[in-house]
């Protein structure tokens, strides 16, 4: 079986990430896609070999040659346009973060399972080579016990709401801030490394940037490993850093940063570089995953309960300020 899919939203996520590998993995095709600028929906749609492009989502959904959708809209469209996508009867890749609450991502997972159609989330870096890579060292104790992790990840992000893409801080699209954008990303890759997560403690707060939702995140994990972590989260500092380190009882894995493709074993005597060439699409992992899964019935990587995992310690978090 092949995956034939639709687009749900041509924005600059589907534009750069997540659209091109629905047309260059092997067992994937993209079909059409949807925008309510007619304009603009046909000029996404020439660029990537869409046959069809549409201006309603009902037009899209009754495309049968379309048996699954990428949903590339804000937050607060994804449970509504999950619940339709799962009623007409095709799979979804949803964005991240999952939905505005946990109850929606319930609500998500419940009709996807109702109507017996796969939910993926797309946290797509859990297929990066260099998280591969130390998922692999993890798995085999390369590290001793697993201790400790830490994330860095700061940036400078202050738009004003007219700009494109500023409804990243502008809660009732987002539901969040920073800690929903970029955190909700960081927080599913721990769990991804380190297992499920016992508890939560930490700070979410608007500090110097114009908006209202949270520009400053930080917090601490325990697992139910009994492993830590440590993680700031930013939109309010200058200086761009995407970084994670893994502590074990002997050595240390870090990837400096996160998005490079870097990642170092390193103990008191040596430090040995394990960098790996990063993904063209950041999400050509997870579409990979995808067409494995149907193909096979193997489960996915991140399904939408893995997703809920995430927004629950989001959740968490908020109802702590």
């Amino acid at each position: 079986m092949a995956l034939k899919w639709g687009i749900l939203g041509c924005g600059d996520v589907a534009e750069y990430k997540g659209g091109p590998p629905l047309y260059n993995v092997e067992g994937s095709e993209l079909i059409a896609v949807m925008r309510r600028d007619a304009t603009k929906a046909e000029s996404f749609a020439e660029r990537h070999g869409a046959k069809r492009a549409y201006t309603n989502i009902e037009d899209l959904l009754s495309d049968q040659e379309i048996n699954a959708i990428y949903i590339a809209t804000p937050p607060n469209l994804h449970c509504q346009q999950t619940i339709q996508v799962a009623e007409a009867g095709k799979h979804i890749l949803c964005e991240k973060p999952m939905a505005m609450s946990t109850d929606e991502c319930k609500q998500m997972i419940d009709i996807c399972q109702k109507n017996q159609v796969t939910l993926m989330i797309a946290y797509y870096r859990r297929f990066y080579p260099n998280i591969l890579m130390m998922k692999k060292f993890l798995q085999a104790n390369v590290i001793g016990e697993t201790i400790l992790a830490r994330i860095n990840h700061t940036s400078y992000y202050n738009p004003t709401l007219d700009e494109a893409g500023a409804w990243r801080t502008d809660q009732p699209f987002s539901g969040g801030g920073v800690l929903m954008d970029l955190g909700s990303h960081r927080i599913d890759l721990l769990i991804h490394l380190l297992g499920d997560i016992e508890s939560v403690r930490g700070y979410a707060d608007p500090l110097y940037c114009n908006s209202e939702v949270d520009h400053s995140t930080v917090f601490t994990l325990r697992f139910q490993t009994g492993a830590h972590a440590v993680a700031n989260i930013n939109w309010n500092i200058g200086v761009p850093i995407d970084d994670i380190e893994i502590y074990g009882t002997d050595s240390l894995l870090r990837c400096n940063s996160l998005n490079s493709g870097n990642l170092t074993l390193e103990n008191e005597d040596d430090i040995q570089d394990f960098t790996q060439k990063p993904l063209e699409y950041t999400h050509t992992g997870l579409i990979e995953d995808f067409v494995n899964h149907v193909r096979t019935g193997e489960p996915i990587c991140c399904s939408g309960k893995e997703g809920l995992k995430t927004a629950e310690i989001i959740s968490q978090l908020y109802s702590q300020q």
